[in-house]
């Protein structure tokens, strides 16, 4: 039996593929970034496909129990951590002034 993805989850490995700009050289003040940009792209790109506003629904339709959701989840994860509400919350809210 072969397993297909759906498009949502195709459209999240999409994200990998696309080039994004190299990094200033010089670190910015504060705590340094545990979680890639793309990462909350991948996330922009589940929000604007299932029309949600808010991080909180983001939150709560990744949560369901669905093979889909359980996919999705691992997607975005990065080194077995799933970032907290706050920190989707402050680096979405960033996306627009860091990309060219």
């Amino acid at each position: 039996m072969v397993f297909q993805d759906s498009l949502l989850v195709t459209l999240v490995q999409l994200v990998d593929r696309v080039p994004m700009p190299t990094p200033p050289t010089k670190r910015g003040r504060g705590h340094p970034k545990v979680y890639p940009d793309r990462l909350f792209l991948k996330a922009l790109v589940i929000m604007i496909v299932r029309h949600l506003h808010t991080v909180h629904e983001l939150l709560c339709v990744l949560a369901q129990p669905t093979s889909e959701m359980v996919t999705l989840r691992a997607l975005l994860t990065e080194q077995d951590l799933f970032p907290s509400r706050r920190t989707w919350e402050r680096r979405l809210k960033a996306i627009p002034e860091t990309l060219p």
